[in-house]
């Protein structure tokens, strides 16, 4: 081949890539989730900032906040029904009262990672999630909405159950040093009991916040939009213990999961797959539990690892590969503020381990998945009772229908209501959950998920690419709690054991019962497991026979009657659904769910004999005020056409006996999130900022 020819072809393949280049869809930046209450939101917290600040001006007088009032309702604020706190701290103070000159964001101008540090409260999981959020460029900026610092008030927003939140507070914060007033003469004696010299030098600077404070002396951000985040879940106390991936979504509205890096199958597409991508469309946080202490491990000494401390969230800031080497840069959770814990980590807190060490090291991964503006979501809450205990753990109690228009990705997002705002009375039931995916007309399972840790996580997802149809998704429920056995075991009276381990003790005998024929009890439907492949059997079936009802009554006989429906060829099959129609929970949909089409849902129920229950006729259940919510969700994106979810059936079996009357309720955000990129949709009901 000649010289000219080569050169040709090769100039023809390079214009070829530049096409190509021209005409592929630019990356988006991701951000805050956005939708329709976003917007609103932070125009209501600009709104609400402007008119206190004008109003306190108007007035000389600073902002107070009779809502969320430190000094004069501290004990409010800092604790729920039970007290999660020891320390009530010592002194409530002014922004401008502790900082000489106080600003907002350091020097620099922006938030940044290396300003956060821990308090004397347990919340590492939120300031990990910081540290993380603030990596992405003006993201804090985009929560901190607006603020006038003179008047001392401040507002932010948060992601919730419902959507987007503002919440305002003004700039009075706990302090650890007591007033001069309250010193003994001792300690008196050491400032030459001299007030002012006291108040220069033990009162001033972030060193004498109670809770999370900034890196730099007169930075403000951290400790206030801390603040902030307690007064949106009801007190101090409330913020004690939790998920990272739970804070970063209430942060920014994505979706989060975790992984157990020891069942990794492939690390090195773990790496390039997840990792690599870390805080460009997904933040990753990590952490590490299970190391007891050791019997000779001195009472007060926090339990290490390499230096890491146990049950402590670090953030995963980036992940890069020099000279063949796969590193993972992170971040600790900023307790080396704390005197008593001897953090001996660098000083700006971001270190730099090996790949391999960092799955040895840390036993849970959690990615939180942000969007750009290209998606939309579809989202509702169902509320469904609980089974009655003991009962087996088993697929067909709840499902529902979802139709793709066109192929496109999908996350599938299955959702507990968040319960930490009222977590001081919350019930005594846990909840753990899994979720399958089925085409229409097929048996087997697209995709199964289902949470790594048992009843340990928020909420659960799953990512698909899917063609146009209908698809059915199941949901598996289990509950951990106690519950009394007299009646049911042969111990002494009021013994009480997990009702998990009585379900599955009790289910096995159901089991053995079954195998006699004449055997007949409600127990066959409440104890015995039925397998996904039958509970989508029943539904295929219940398919076939819906379609034969149609075609029997499109056949008009000659005397004028409809044909009727012809016997299912199929062997068993489970009993008719029934439409509940008066057991939907009157709550609307949330303002995020697309208008076109609309989000259809019935409440179905299974047939066993007995006669429909009536609206005011109990079921035998133990019904308490404040149920339990769970809900379903999706995500979607690259179409222009509606994608769509049909409706939820809550399958309720009963109980078997009154002995088992312990049902509870839970509510279920069903179909649920369809989040869509479609960005030529100009109606498009949700996007990111």
């Amino acid at each position: 081949m000649s010289r000219k020819k080569t050169l040709e072809k090769r100039g023809k393949r390079l214009a070829a890539a530049r096409a190509k280049k021209q005409h592929k869809r630019p990356e988006k930046p991701v951000g805050l989730f956005v939708t329709k209450e976003l917007g609103d939101a932070i125009e209501a917290c600009k709104a609400k900032v402007e008119s206190i600040s004008k109003e306190c001006r108007a007035r000389n007088k600073r902002f107070r906040d009779i809502e969320f009032d430190l000094e004069f309702d501290g004990h409010l604020c800092l604790h729920g029904l039970s007290s999660f706190i020891e320390s009530t701290g010592q002194d409530v103070q002014r922004v401008t009262e502790i900082f000489d000159e106080p600003h907002f964001y350091p020097p620099g101008g922006a938030a940044n990672s290396n300003s956060i540090r821990q308090g004397k409260l347990g919340d590492c999981w939120f300031l990990s999630a910081l540290a993380t959020v603030s990596s992405f460029p003006d993201l804090i900026e985009k929560i901190c909405v607006a603020r006038d610092e003179e008047v001392g008030v401040y507002g932010f927003i948060f992601y919730g159950d419902k959507g987007w939140t503002s919440v305002v507070i003004d700039d009075m914060l706990f302090t650890d040093i007591p007033k001069y007033e309250e010193l003994d003469q001792e300690s008196k004696t050491i400032y030459h009991y001299d007030k002012q010299k006291y108040e220069r030098i033990a009162r001033k600077h972030g060193k004498s916040l109670l809770y999370a404070k900034a890196g730099s002396q007169e930075e403000t951000w951290v400790p206030l939009i801390e603040k902030a985040y307690a007064k949106y879940y009801g007190n101090y106390s409330h913020l004690e213990a939790g998920w990272t991936r739970e804070a970063i979504e209430d942060l920014t509205g994505g979706v989060a999961t975790a992984f157990i890096p020891k069942d990794i199958l492939d690390t090195d597409k773990f790496w390039k797959e997840e990792l690599l991508k870390a805080n460009k469309d997904r933040m990753f946080a990590c952490s590490f539990s299970g190391v007891k202490k050791p019997f000779d491990h001195p009472e007060d000494a926090p339990v290490t690892l390499e230096g890491l401390f146990i049950d402590h969230a670090y953030a995963v800031l980036r992940t890069v590969e020099c000279r063949g080497k796969r590193f993972v840069e992170w971040t600790s959770e900023w307790v080396k503020a704390l005197p008593e814990l001897g953090h001996t980590f660098g000083d700006d807190g971001q270190f730099v381990m090996d790949y391999e060490e960092f799955l040895k090291c840390f036993n849970m991964i959690e990615r939180t998945y942000l969007f750009d503006d290209s998606w939309i979501v579809s989202s509702q809450w169902l509320n469904v009772t609980l089974s009655e205990q003991p009962a087996v753990w088993t697929y067909g109690k709840l499902s529902c229908i979802v139709r793709i228009p066109a192929r496109t990705k999908v996350i599938l997002v299955l959702s507990q209501l968040n319960s930490r705002a009222f977590r001081s009375i919350r019930k005594s039931t846990t909840i753990m959950m899994d979720i399958a995916v089925v085409k229409k007309g097929n048996k087997t399972p697209i995709e199964v998920a289902s949470e790594p840790r048992p009843f340990n996580c928020r909420s659960i997802s799953v990512e698909l690419e899917l063609g146009a149809g209908e698809y059915y998704v199941y949901v598996r429920l289990d509950q951990s709690r106690m519950i009394s056995v007299d009646g049911i075991c042969s111990v002494e009276y009021g013994y009480s054991a997990s009702c998990r381990t009585v379900s599955r003790i009790v289910s096995r005998k159901a089991d053995s019962y079954s195998l006699a024929n004449n055997w007949i009890s409600s127990a066959r439907h409440t104890l015995i497991a039925r397998s996904l492949q039958q509970v989508i059997q029943d539904d295929l079936d219940q398919i076939a026979a819906e379609e034969l009802a149609k075609q029997n009554a499109l056949m008009e006989q000659p005397d004028g009657y409809l044909a009727p429906v012809s016997p299912l060829a199929s062997g068993t099959r489970s009993p008719p659904l029934l439409p509940l129609v008066d057991e939907i929970p009157d709550t609307p949909e949330e303002s995020n769910a697309p208008e076109e089409p609309p989000v259809q849902s019935r409440l179905r129920r299974r047939r066993q004999g007995k006669k429909r229950r009536t609206k005011d006729e109990p079921d035998g259940s133990l019904t308490k005020p404040l149920p339990d919510v769970n809900p379903l969700s999706i995500i979607i994106p690259d179409k222009d056409t509606n994608t769509s979810v049909v409706n939820a059936e809550h399958h309720h079996l009963s109980p078997s006996s009154p002995q088992q009357g312990l049902g509870d309720e839970l509510q279920v955000r069903q179909p649920v999130w369809l989040f869509t990129p479609n960005a030529s949709q100009p109606g498009a009901s949700a996007a990111a900022a």
